[in-house]
């Protein structure tokens, strides 16, 4: 974001006219041209004969008679240094990137909870989309047939979202279908050994020191299962950590079959980074037999997605923001990637919910720190 000073962001809140302004000081006898305020405004360069004390008092009392709080002319006269200032970075790329709320935001927008804490009490409280749902049909399908199936997405996308509903689905509708999850204390770690624990615990199968031997008796203990009329999903959170050699192991489990039928279904979710991974030429015999499912942005459905996160702690966001901010809050999430001499530059969407959600709390934690309680389109792309 440009440097800009903070006389320049309240002018600009309170749409206020350099040439008013400059009559006003002429009034009381301050000579000041419009050009040098704009200097002021723009830079913060002052003349250099000029009685700036009585210019910044005339000018801080000119806005206060116009709507100006106690926190907007403080500081008045500084740079205006909102806390996160990289634009070009993405929002999952630094930890200080968070959607959080600032405790004096929620008191100066009377607002309870944080609407960008994920604590989710039910079903009710996710927003889905017709590419959700979708996802969740597959996701259900796959665990039916004991397929091998990979759900990728950028950090923030989504997927944990929709593995927990996935999960609360399939323990509701289908207790037919076991789901097995190894566990993920340090997920960099996750062996074959721990899964084949994993397996062990969720199966009630003995812990065999030798790993053959346990191994057998966790191939048949699936197939009498899968003969019962019992199916079985492993989910592995976090895959793109897994290493070929742990990825070529979990193809081998999934191999085991009862007659013409697999016995167990494994699903991996992970970032892009593991579908890169598997599209290795060394990975060809994987990639060839997985369903791939990608997490999809928002969309159009991301203003009734931010709409949803003020409804759910009872907060009606119209009567913060407008419409149309609601569409440059969106418009934030887009980017540009270059295609070469030749091409038109190709618009990325990236507005997954992570990033709408800290953009979000960015234009509010602004908005509050000096003192605007309707948030307009002019004022979010300013920040």
């Amino acid at each position: 974001m440009e440097k800009q000073t903070k006389l320049s962001v309240v002018f600009d809140v309170l749409s206020i006219k350099q040439a008013q302004v400059v009559r006003v000081l002429a009034a009381k006898g301050i000579q000041l041209s419009t050009t040098s305020l704009s200097r002021i405004k723009r830079r913060n360069e002052w003349p250099i004969n000029c009685d700036r004390a009585k210019i910044e008092s005339e000018i801080k009392d000119y806005l206060r008679a116009h709507g100006a709080t106690e926190d907007q002319l403080s500081g008045l006269f500084g740079w205006f240094e909102p806390e996160l200032t990289k634009r070009d970075r993405e929002p999952e790329e630094d930890e200080m990137l968070k959607a959080k709320l600032k405790p004096a935001t929620k008191t100066f927008f009377k607002i309870r909870r944080d609407p960008f804490n994920d604590e989710f009490e039910s079903v009710e409280d996710f927003f889905l989309t017709d590419s959700h749902l979708q996802t969740i049909e597959e996701l259900i399908a796959a665990a039916r047939a004991n397929s091998m199936v990979i759900v990728t997405g950028e950090c923030g996308s989504g997927k944990s979202m929709i593995r927990r509903l996935f999960e609360h689905k399939v323990k509701e509708e289908f207790t037919e279908i076991m789901l097995i999850s190894p566990k993920r204390r340090n997920r960099k770690k996750i062996t074959a050994d721990g899964i084949s624990r994993a397996l062990c615990r969720s199966l009630g199968v003995k812990h065999l020191n030798n790993s053959e031997d346990r191994d057998d008796e966790i191939e048949n203990t699936l197939i009498e299962r899968h003969r019962s009329g019992y199916k079985h999903l492993l989910i592995i959170d976090q895959a793109q950590d897994l290493t070929e050699e742990m990825i070529r192991e979990l193809k081998c489990l999934w191999e085991v079959t009862d007659g013409f039928k697999r016995v167990i279904g494994i699903v991996l979710f992970g970032q892009p980074e593991l579908r890169e991974k598997i599209s290795a030429h060394s990975m060809r015999e994987f990639n060839m037999r997985i369903d791939d499912i990608r997490m999809r942005p928002l969309g159009l459905d991301a203003i009734d997605y931010m709409k949803h996160k003020f409804t759910r702690i009872g907060v009606n966001a119209d009567k913060i923001f407008t419409e149309d901010a609601l569409s440059a809050v969106r418009g934030k999430c887009y980017g540009k990637v270059g295609k070469g001499i030749g091409f038109d530059d190709e618009k990325m969407d990236q507005t997954y919910p992570l990033n709408i959600n800290v953009w979000l709390a960015h234009t509010l934690n602004i908005a509050a720190t000096i003192g605007v309680k309707n948030i307009d389109e002019k004022f979010v792309h300013k920040v």
